[in-house]
């Protein structure tokens, strides 16, 4: 399989498979066997709408008698949350009670497998010679499945509670004036990512290996995972290529599971600290709760894994803050000084970690020193027509107790 990078030709024959009446479903199989690709139907039928040739294949069922409807004129739009938005205008021979289930039924969707989210609509009498009064009707609704809701915390509760604990181990604690970060952020795991990271996982543990290390903080900066959906979306609902959500959790699991037990062995405690990225809120935050469990018993290992936004740590008398780097770029100062005002008054050095934009970029901010981290993430469909270009490497930064020493990239 290769990935989709879209063109004229793909547009050009998604028209043709619509002119030969392929529903949406249909023709993601025929386009996917053709282009030997794995594009999702979410994902065709977004592009052929913007192409400006969309598909009309929703499933309309009869309308019930009890709404006595004639001459309907309904239009659907696919939302990307998987709700859909339904207009119709039409006439009714008799005053519509505006219940939910008239509702559904008004529009074509059957009451036993479909709800409303929203709903606007209003009717007005009017009188026909032949026919009498009758009732013009307008209403636009958001409708969803029924069953779509998924309680996301117990979701996680209930996933974290399988997940079995490592054994405890003793640690080996030996004086050092050596601190490290592992900065991880925009790693986009998909589930076929792994095999890219290899070569820089290998350099990562050599670093680690090299010598004791006082303390370290492994930051998961945000979209550590691709998606954050079974249907292949962000957190705020941006169709990507389909994405295979257990296998991307196994290899996060592979790769930071590998790192943690190195970082054990060789530093006197570890520091997890974890915050938002834009692609995979829930899935992110899931991967963390895992970790957390998983090395609950380390007795030389701490977690700040709770939602946030912004985070910081003291490594020795460094000061580490951490944010995905979508949010608050204006008043990173401010921001950080206010929030962790006592971990800032203690500190000698102060520096930020950022990713989010894939360049690295590093920038003295009046005493704190900004570092956007890039990534080894490869080019995807959503990057390319973006025309993000940049260097691909991670790093890590090592510190004495209270300034920088050195940058590796990996």
């Amino acid at each position: 399989m290769v990935q989709t990078k879209w063109n004229n030709e793909h547009i050009q024959y998604i028209k043709e498979l619509q002119g030969k009446g392929y529903s949406s479903e249909k023709a993601v199989k025929v386009f996917n066997k053709h282009f030997n690709c794995k594009t999702s139907g979410r994902y065709l039928r977004q592009k052929a709408r913007k192409a400006g040739y969309p598909f009309s294949n929703l499933d309309r069922k009869s309308v019930s008698p009890r709404t006595d409807i004639s001459k309907k004129t309904i239009k659907h739009v696919q939302n990307k949350d998987g709700s859909i938005t339904s207009t119709i205008e039409t006439v009714i021979n008799s005053e519509p009670n505006m219940s939910p289930e008239f509702l559904l039924e008004a529009h074509n969707y059957d009451p036993a497998k479909w709800k409303v989210k929203q709903s606007v609509s209003n009717q007005w009498s009017v009188i026909s010679t032949k026919k009498g009064k009758q009732f013009n009707f307008q209403s636009k609704i958001v409708v969803e499945p029924i069953g779509n809701e998924i309680d996301t915390d117990e979701l996680i509760n209930l996933i974290v509670s399988h997940k079995e604990p490592y054994k405890r181990e003793t640690p080996i604690l030996l004086p050092s004036d050596s601190y490290l970060v592992v900065p991880a952020f925009d790693t986009h795991f998909n589930g076929e990512t792994l095999k890219t990271y290899t070569k820089s996982l290998n350099k990562e543990l050599n670093l680690i290996n090299s010598k004791r290390w006082q303390d370290t903080c492994l930051i998961l900066g945000g979209d550590v995972a691709h998606v954050d959906s079974f249907n292949s979306t962000t957190t705020k609902g941006t169709q990507l290529e389909t994405t295979d959500v257990a296998k991307t959790v196994n290899e996060m699991e592979i790769y930071f599971e590998t790192l943690i037990s190195a970082i054990l062995k060789h530093s006197n405690h570890l520091q997890l600290i974890s915050t938002f990225g834009n692609h995979d809120k829930t899935v992110g935050y899931l991967f963390a709760r895992l970790l957390e469990c998983a090395y609950r018993n380390q007795p030389n290992m701490g977690f700040d894994i709770e939602p946030s936004q912004f985070k910081a740590y003291m490594l020795g008398k460094n000061f580490i803050g951490a944010t995905h780097g979508n949010k608050g770029q204006k008043n990173y100062v401010a921001n950080f000084a206010s929030r962790f005002a006592e971990m800032w008054g203690r500190a000698k050095n102060r520096e930020l970690f950022t990713g989010h934009l894939h360049t690295e970029m590093s920038k003295d901010l009046g005493g704190f020193v900004q570092r956007q981290v890039s990534t080894r993430k490869p080019t995807d469909t959503w990057t390319d027509e973006l025309g993000v270009v940049a260097t691909k490497n991670f790093e890590l930064v090592q510190y004495s107790k209270e300034e920088t020493e050195a940058v590796y990239y990996v």
